[in-house]
């Protein structure tokens, strides 16, 4: 039987041994992972590994051949060295070079850790090996040089070969470890027959067929099965570093064990002779170039693993461990230090509605602008989420700093296809000496939402005022939030006039407040609240099914409509408009009696807002932009905007009748939305004089105060003129009647189809 060399192993798809991060990203701003992990091995390198492994077997085959050809066929000797050895020599060596392309050894780190694991092996291989073969081998020489080194060649090929299984097997993953143990299994049965066939060989005992030629058939099913199992689950490899405890002592295992085998012929007398000397004291001078290499590992790892501790992976800034590291420092050698606190407005909504890699992009962006602003040795520092801090020793002129930094932020930020203008809420605050860690970052919280008080995208210096603002919010979210377990809040009503003919169109639903100390709370102090207590959502869902349910019981609902005011907030929960349907279901009214009013800011990203609007218009519901002409909106977002209304903010209306100007500005404002389809409202008509030059300006809605102050109920007909057409009287009802609100199933026609589904 020749002595063969082969696998069965199939090509595989490599899927490397890290994940790839999916997403879009920008060339200018490249993810950061936030681990080190190595990208999964070219797929040209794992064909080429795999071709030739696929080369070698076809070599060892052609080996087999020629062998089995002369020897059972034409009964002709085989002489040594012959063209099979070099099908058989061909093997190792081409396995070698493909086993280790498969394994993707190809930075420079794991090079030299596998090599240098490599060759400790091999050198205690190679001892091992020449107490059992090799030594024969030698001592037994060959005719000629070319024998003699066709001779040596085999068993030193295989101990290379073995070395690089090895390594391969021990750093394969668990997934993938059954294959790299059928590997090992192989090479060991391969190697077994191997000895056998060297010893029989030089004692003139060796025959075709004898009990020793099963080891390689054993290999090759073990190969077999490898393979097999390969195009299953491909293999992947460990290419972190962090090895298992049993891994740490592969190149140490083998060595021991060549220690151990030279101490035996040293007991038992057996010389060592000089190759063994000299690989193992190779190994040992191996294994000390090991440590050092571990040594120096260790130090880089270990200054990763600060870094890493101490910074954010995203952005590449300090974290809060780092900052605060500084600031106790700062505070400890008594310098003067201030802190600027960042906050990004609405960050949410860029994230629900364009996704976390959009977010991603955001934060980065926000980071490089803040390096643009503040240089070292200031440090900057990312504490998590949208949420940033600066620790500076320049406690003079932070308004001028805080300027800057929001006009920065202000560039627009491309992301994708989208465009996003950001904002933030800025809060500062210098210590005087007198304040600990903590109370300065108490007071540069506080004066950052002071800032988000003041309506977002400013800046806030702090004061000690404010710490009597933050324990009134603390105290208001608290019982804003019971309010809203209790139901305690009720809804005021403001009516929407047709002007013309002087009717009430429709009425506005507000929310109020009763506090039972604090008497009227305005919906300017507790809506920013519930915003920032994240409460928004449960007090708009409880206003309009209120809304809903008193306006459903007015008389004059059925010619009328029911407007409520809804946060930006609302529109990115995906069931709002389920809600919304099944509010309208429960209350009795149709689709088109209710119009939801939004701001115009929730225009600026074009986010996914809209398409919660165009969900509500398709069960046909109409959309308000609220006070416009106060926002972002533009031509561009007018026209791609999903609404029906359009309400002109108050500001437009107070010097109408003074100002020439603003009567150009409405009626150039009244033309384009009568091109554009809008229904357009005038907000803050106060006085008849508004009144008047709106109506010849050709406007049709409004409300204000000359038509009715929210409340519970419409103005009554005496509080306006007489109508200018003869013999029409003043269409005004007075609603909601008294007595508790009821559901009125009969506000929907008889055979209906219309559900909460449709």
């Amino acid at each position: 039987m020749p002595r063969g060399r082969g696998t069965d192993l199939l090509p595989v798809r490599n899927t490397g041994s890290d994940v790839h991060p999916t997403g879009q990203q920008p060339s200018r701003l490249p993810r950061r992972s936030p681990l080190p992990r190595r990208r999964p091995q070219g797929e040209a390198s794992v064909r080429l590994g795999w071709r030739l492994l696929a080369a070698g077997c076809l070599s060892w085959g052609l080996g087999n051949f020629y062998w089995s050809w002369n020897e059972l066929v034409v009964h002709a000797e085989v002489l040594f060295p012959s063209p099979a050895d070099i099908g058989y020599l061909l093997f190792p060596l081409l396995a070698t070079v493909g086993l280790w392309l498969i394994a993707g050894w190809t930075s420079l780190g794991s090079r030299v850790t596998v090599l240098l694991d490599g060759l400790i092996v091999g050198c205690a291989l190679f001892v091992i090996g020449w107490s059992l073969t090799v030594r024969e081998v030698w001592e037994a020489g060959s005719d000629s040089v070319l024998g003699f080194v066709v001779s040596m060649a085999y068993p030193v090929f295989d101990i290379v070969l073995a070395t690089v299984v090895v390594l391969l097997a021990a750093r394969t993953r668990r997934g993938s470890r059954g294959i790299g143990l059928l590997l090992l299994l192989g090479l060991t049965g391969m190697t077994i027959s191997d000895v056998l066939f060297a010893l029989d060989t030089s004692a003139g005992t060796y025959y075709s067929g004898q009990n020793s030629d099963a080891g390689w058939f054993f290999a090759f099913a073990a190969y077999a099965a490898a393979g097999w199992l390969a195009t299953r689950r491909p293999m992947t490899f460990d290419h972190t570093g962090v090895m298992a405890r049993w891994q740490t002592t592969l190149p140490y295992a083998p060595f021991g064990l060549a220690a151990l085998v030279v101490a035996g012929q040293t007991l038992t007398g057996i010389r060592v002779d000089a190759p063994e000397a000299v690989a193992l004291m190779i190994g040992f001078l191996l294994i000390l170039l090991r440590q050092l290499s571990t040594l120096l590992h260790n130090s880089t790892l270990t200054r990763t693993l600060r870094h890493q501790a101490y910074h954010d992976p995203l952005t590449g800034l300090g974290n809060r461990a780092l900052f605060m590291e500084r600031l106790e420092g700062a505070l400890g050698a008594g310098q003067p230090v201030a802190i600027v606190y960042l906050d990004l407005d609405d960050f949410k909504m860029i994230n629900d509605s364009l996704g976390h890699d959009a977010g991603d992009v955001v934060l980065r962006t926000v980071s490089e602008r803040l390096r643009v602003c503040f240089a070292e040795p200031d440090a900057i520092a990312r504490f998590g989420g949208d949420e940033f801090a600066v620790l500076t020793g320049r406690v003079h002129g932070l308004p001028g700093l805080a300027q800057r930094l929001l006009g920065l932020l202000h560039e627009p930020v491309e992301v994708g296809t989208r465009t996003v203008r950001l904002g933030a809420s800025v809060g500062l605050a210098v210590s005087d000496g007198s304040f600990s860690s903590e109370d300065l970052r108490k007071n540069v919280d506080l004066a950052m939402y002071a800032a988000k008080a003041q309506g977002k995208d400013s800046y806030a210096m702090f004061e000690p005022s404010m710490r009597h603002g933050f324990d009134q919010e603390v105290r208001l979210r608290a019982e804003l939030r019971k309010a809203l377990t209790d139901r305690t809040l009720h809804v005021a009503f403001q009516p929407i006039v047709a002007l013309g003919e002087r009717r009430v169109a429709g009425v506005e639903a507000l929310a109020r407040w009763q506090h039972p100390e604090l008497g009227t709370v305005q919906p300017d102090m507790f809506v920013p609240v519930a915003e920032r207590a994240g409460l928004i959502g449960d007090l708009g869902l409880l206003v309009l099914r209120r809304a809903c349910a008193e306006f459903a019981v007015w008389p004059g609902s059925h010619t009328a409509y029911l407007s409520v005011n809804v946060s930006p907030s609302q529109m990115l929960d995906a069931s709002f408009p389920s809600k919304v349907v099944a509010t309208l279901y429960e209350a009795g009214m149709r689709p088109g009696q209710l119009v939801l009013e939004v701001t115009e800011n929730v225009l600026a990203d074009e986010s996914e807002v809209i398409g919660t609007l165009r969900r509500l218009r398709e069960f046909g519901i109409r959309i308000a932009i609220d006070d416009f002409g106060t926002g972002y909106a533009s031509l561009r977002y007018l026209h791609r905007f999903p609404a029906d209304i359009v309400k002109i903010d108050r500001t437009y209306v107070q010097d109408i009748a003074r100002d020439p100007a603003a009567v150009h500005i409405l009626g150039t404002l009244w033309q384009l939305f009568g091109a554009l389809g809008l229904t357009a409202i005038a907000e803050g008509i106060e006085d008849e004089a508004q009144a008047a030059m709106l109506v010849e300006l050709g406007c049709k809605a409004g409300q204000g105060f000359l038509y009715g102050r929210p409340g519970p109920s419409t103005p009554s007909p005496s509080t306006l003129s007489a109508p200018t057409e003869p013999n029409r009287r003043t269409r005004l009802r007075r609603w909601p009647p008294s007595g508790p609100a009821r559901r009125c199933p009969e506000r929907r026609r008889p055979g209906s189809t219309w559900s909460p589904t449709r």
